[in-house]
């Protein structure tokens, strides 16, 4: 024994014995969540969990982020600020908050992710973003800050070559290969002219209470300009047993569709997809009204409201719709699995700020589509306020899982 220690009791070895694995019980721990964490990030770009039923993206601070800049560069709507500051009263450069997916902007919340290396052609984040992605309006550097957060960088200058770096799948560049995704596709109701079809939004095309709401909302100029197609709304006819061909006249003299899927799963070219057709009439999707101007629509011809008496979308119209949908993909890369809607999700009010405008299609399955369940995604618009949920019972078949949890998450907040 050392001279001037002291010889510890039994009872007080007990408890260094007990710390000690204390500590290596922990250690370990941090180690396995550790492992949790990095796998979870693969499978799913900061895919941290859920609240309830909300999907939540782990996202980390960067130093000099605010809730406001953060809000722009994550989500580029002001008004999701005041969500941030709710989720995240405190931001701590270096932490870890949790936002809604929803809050993101559309290339950010593909839930597809590729994962890319730096080497010697791109050894840094900027030369990765510059040379191999798509900053989809962002911007070289919000882009690599956006990377940085979703992987976790607080330092970009200390990755190394090899580094892995997670990218949701839009933003990567791809060599689309169309004729792999041959369709054949009747012109037998093409509309004769598409003078005036142009996908630029103008002032007159909003009603003129609209224009002063979105003024006073602070939306107003992200309204105006040419738009993109970057979304699919699928539409049922409900016809209530009219021959097909009558409807497909109808839907042609009115230009309501990009394309209709016929009974017998034919596809039929409506409007070019390159321009804009009618289907959407008031509508509202991520801050954008007037939905038609940046949206491909696409009817089917069934009934499916309730009482109709008619059969349904058939195997042979859904398997046409993969097909389409594939077609669609490799001419619009952006066009991935969570940019497809119904019509119940992006018809509103514009009076009320109402949805349940619209309710078709009454039944879609979205496995038979080849599709996720995007009905159950967070309704953006209802949950920053833009739009309001119907609670008339009358109503209760157009509400989707989606707009109901976003909802209640907007009553918390």
């Amino acid at each position: 024994m050392v001279k001037g220690t002291r010889r510890l009791r039994p009872a007080a070895w007990l408890v260094v014995a007990a710390l000690a694995v204390c500590w290596a019980a922990d250690s370990r721990a941090r180690t396995l969540e550790e492992i949790r964490r990095r796998l979870r990030a693969e499978a799913g770009v900061g895919v941290e969990g859920r609240r309830g039923d909300i999907p939540l993206v782990s996202v980390t601070v960067l130093p000099g982020d605010t809730h406001r800049r953060l809000a722009m560069e994550l989500s580029g709507m002001p008004e999701a600020e005041r969500i941030l500051r709710s989720v995240a009263p405190a931001l701590r450069p270096g932490g870890t908050i949790h936002v809604p997916r929803a809050l993101l902007a559309p290339p950010l919340a593909d839930p597809r992710t590729e994962v890319l290396r730096l080497d010697r052609d791109t050894p840094t984040l900027w030369r990765l973003v510059t040379t191999r992605l798509h900053t989809r309006g962002m911007g070289v550097a919000v882009t690599v800050r956006n990377l940085q957060r979703l992987n976790g960088i607080v330092d970009p200058r200390r990755l190394r070559r090899g580094e892995r770096i997670l990218v949701p799948a839009d933003l990567v560049r791809t060599v689309g290969k169309p004729g792999q995704m041959a369709l054949r596709i009747s012109q037998a109701y093409r509309v004769r002219t598409v003078r005036g079809l142009e996908r630029r939004v103008r002032a007159e095309d909003f009603p003129a209470h609209l224009r002063r709401r979105l003024r006073r909302m602070g939306l107003w100029h992200r309204q105006l300009g040419p738009r993109r197609p970057d979304l699919v709304v699928v539409h049922t006819t409900e016809h209530r047993g009219a021959p097909f061909a009558n409807v497909a006249r109808y839907i042609s003299r009115k230009r309501l569709a990009n394309y209709l899927v016929g009974p017998d799963g034919t596809v039929y070219e409506i409007v070019p997809d390159r321009f804009r057709s009618f289907g959407c009439g008031p509508s509202l999707w991520e801050g954008r009204y007037q939905v038609d101007f940046n949206a491909i629509n696409v009817e089917i011809y069934a009934d499916t409201a309730p009482g109709s008496g008619g059969r349904g979308i058939r195997e042979v119209q859904y398997r046409a719709l993969r097909a389409l949908l594939a077609r669609l993909r490799a001419r619009y890369p952006v066009l991935h699995e969570g940019r497809v809607v119904t019509h119940r999700m992006v018809a509103v009010n514009y009076r009320t700020g109402m949805r349940s405008r619209k309710g078709d299609p009454y039944v879609f399955d979205w496995r038979r589509a080849g599709l996720p369940d995007n009905s159950r995604a967070l309704d953006q618009d209802v949950l920053l306020g833009r739009a309001r949920l119907c609670t008339d019972p009358r109503y209760a078949d157009r509400v989707t899982e989606g707009q109901e949890a976003a909802a209640r998450l907007h009553e918390t907040l």
